[in-house]
């Protein structure tokens, strides 16, 4: 769950960091303000999979993940993690020294988005699996889509409002920018929840029932709900421009409340695992 929550809000936040060198006019001295605190996202990443790691049965299976690369679902989305990373490290190492010029930057924020954005599709197709009927749905992707992306909006102008870009957050482009990855996450990441509840309540195997599951994880649902519109809406409030101490305030807001939102929702989705048969229970 951990993994599953922070590593992908870490790598959606390049999506609006992406967007901010792609729109704003950012001087030498911005840029390097950013660059330190690029640190925030980075750590998100590296501790969701530290917590992955730490998930595995025996540490010493690690590196046997990549023996299924391109059959195995799980292989193949540590493979797309380990893509996105490497090009993180290099990015934000070469961005550090201060020597990175403007069109190399903007190109390798383009691709470490896009990366992020098949990084988290691959998480979520790792709990494809045949026999957890619940699982098994594209809803699944979508909601992990969604979570980068409202989890990156949310890291993403913590990074910027911290970095004293407040008037830069509330221009037009980037304002724009911001908002419409802010819809696009809140819509996939509910919106796939809801339609993976939907199915798993129709379902049921010889111990559980998937109505029954729905049922308990309700309340769970509701708060994770609650804390990503939250988050959204202090996004908004960021972008709508304000004090700096404002804009940095709602910018901490957003991040804690994404945080909480989205790991609340991904205890939701473990708890809606309907089996197709007595594997649950193993």
């Amino acid at each position: 769950a951990l993994f599953s929550t922070l590593a992908p809000m870490g790598a959606g936040a390049f999506v609006i960091l992406a967007a901010a060198f792609l729109t704003a006019k950012l001087d030498a001295e911005a840029l390097g303000r950013i660059d330190r605190l690029t640190a925030i996202p980075v750590a998100f990443v590296i501790v969701g999979f530290i917590a992955a790691f730490f998930h595995l049965a025996s540490p010493a299976n690690a590196f046997g993940v990549f023996a299924g690369l391109g059959s195995s679902p799980l292989s193949n989305e540590i493979a797309a993690g380990v893509v996105f990373c490497v090009v993180m490290v290099v990015y934000w190492a070469w961005a550090l020294t201060g020597k990175m010029p403007e069109g190399v930057r903007k190109g390798l924020a383009v691709v470490l988005a896009v990366l992020a954005l098949v990084f988290a599709l691959f998480t979520g197709m790792a709990y494809m699996i045949d026999t957890i009927a619940s699982w098994n749905t594209l809803a699944g992707p979508v909601q992990i889509l969604g979570y980068a992306l409202v989890g990156g909006a949310a890291l993403g102008v913590l990074v910027l409002a911290l970095a004293g870009c407040a008037d830069e957050l509330k221009a037009g482009s980037l304002k724009t920018a911001v908002l419409a990855v802010l819809v696009v996450g809140l819509v996939c990441g509910i919106g796939g929840l809801a339609a993976q509840a939907m199915a798993a309540n129709g379902l049921e195997n010889a111990l559980y029932s998937g109505a029954d599951m729905v049922s308990s994880a309700l309340m769970v649902i509701v708060a994770g709900v609650v804390c990503l519109v939250a988050s959204g809406v202090c996004d908004v409030f960021a972008v709508r421009g304000g004090g700096a101490s404002a804009v940095v305030g709602m910018g901490v807001g957003a991040a804690v409340l994404a945080v909480a939102g989205i790991l609340l929702m991904r205890l939701a989705f473990y708890a809606m695992q309907v089996s197709v048969g007595l594997s649950m229970l193993l």
